[in-house]
């Protein structure tokens, strides 16, 4: 059977639903207090991505040259990684870190995934990818499997995940035909692989490639894309997706793809993060900068956190075990940690 038939394209209309929105919602009583700023070994400008692992109690976060690991409870750097040119996005499992570096002009020397070693904080490995501009990237722990976005081709490589990590085999991104900023982010969600491209969401089968559910949101692009960082709400079974050009946070039902609501985002955004302990989720908007904070549950906008500073703070995460808020200030090269209180 021909791809086109077995498409299921939900092509959504927002524009005039998105611009009822304006202002800030309500924070109703809830209010987040700055803690700490810590540090970070770079220079100031754009990070990329940051992420929390609860394993090891860490923060990881791709800097503008470098990635670093900051302790989450120490509130200090315990290892940085100046070597890597120009990192992207990473992932972990129990034993390592997988960061990507893009080659290019204002960007690194090599298309590769570098392997970390969690036991000794020792680079172990750099896999050069098939394609090039590896960006995102998230794993299957449960069967060993390592996906890689590559913006250039649209493709996700993969590979088995360990110190030297193998290829296995690419999986197509098809929509749109021809993208032109291409895909950011991908996750895999309930044993699907869902993936951002443009203005499009999409669901593949992670072991033949098949397309499932496809959905345009229409989206106005920007030089950072349009959609962006996602998190699937499994409490409440809804994926929330970000927006590069600020349009708003889009809630969807997993299974068709189709808007269930729109809640509004104050700029555009990059990363995401949900702490399903409090029920509150996190858009990082590098025009704010600053981050909103979203209530999963109601669907709402609770609150808007601006660090006052004039570069991005555009990536960020959330420890889920105190409920800390770590968000990178590109201007002043560290990480805010913000607790919430009411």
């Amino acid at each position: 059977m021909k791809l086109k038939s077995k498409l299921t394209t939900l092509s959504l209309v927002v524009g005039a639903a998105i611009l009822g929105f304006s202002g800030v919602a309500s924070a109703g009583g809830l209010h987040y207090k700055l803690v700490a700023k810590i540090k970070l070994p770079t220079k100031a400008g754009h990070g990329d991505w940051v992420s929390y692992d609860p394993g090891t109690n860490d923060v990881y976060v791709s800097l503008v040259q470098g990635m670093a690991v900051v302790n989450a409870s120490s509130r200090k750097v315990v290892k940085d990684f100046p070597s890597i040119d120009a990192p992207n996005c990473m992932t972990f499992d129990d034993d390592y870190i997988y960061e990507t570096e893009a080659q290019g002009p204002g960007a690194g020397k090599r298309n590769e995934v570098v392997v970390i070693s969690k036991k000794d904080w020792k680079i172990v490995d750099h896999v050069a990818t098939k394609g090039t501009s590896p960006d995102g990237i998230f794993i299957d722990k449960a069967n060993g499997d390592l996906y890689v976005i590559m913006d250039d081709q649209a493709d996700i490589e993969v590979y088995k995940t360990g110190a030297h990590p193998t290829y296995v085999k690419t999986i197509h991104i098809p929509q749109p035909a021809k993208p032109e900023a291409g895909p950011d982010v991908a996750d895999l969600y309930n044993g699907t692989i869902y993936a951002t491209n443009d203005s499009w969401y999409e669901q593949l089968n992670p072991n033949t490639g098949a397309l499932g559910a496809a959905a345009n949101y229409h989206l106005q692009l920007n030089k950072f894309g349009g959609t962006k960082g996602t998190f699937w709400d499994k409490d409440h079974n809804k994926i929330w997706i970000a927006t590069a050009n600020g349009a708003g946070m889009i809630v969807v039902d997993p299974k068709t793809l189709l808007v269930t609501k729109f809640v509004p985002q104050t700029m555009g955004a990059d990363e995401t993060a949900y702490d399903p302990g409090l029920g509150l989720a996190y858009a990082f908007e590098g025009g704010l900068p600053g981050f909103d904070v979203y209530n999963v549950k109601d669907e709402t906008r609770v609150a808007t956190v601006k660090t006052g500073t004039k570069k991005p703070t555009h990536s960020g995460t959330v420890d889920t075990r105190t409920h800390e808020v770590f968000a990178y200030v590109g201007g002043e090269a560290s990480l805010w940690v913000y607790k919430p209180v009411k």
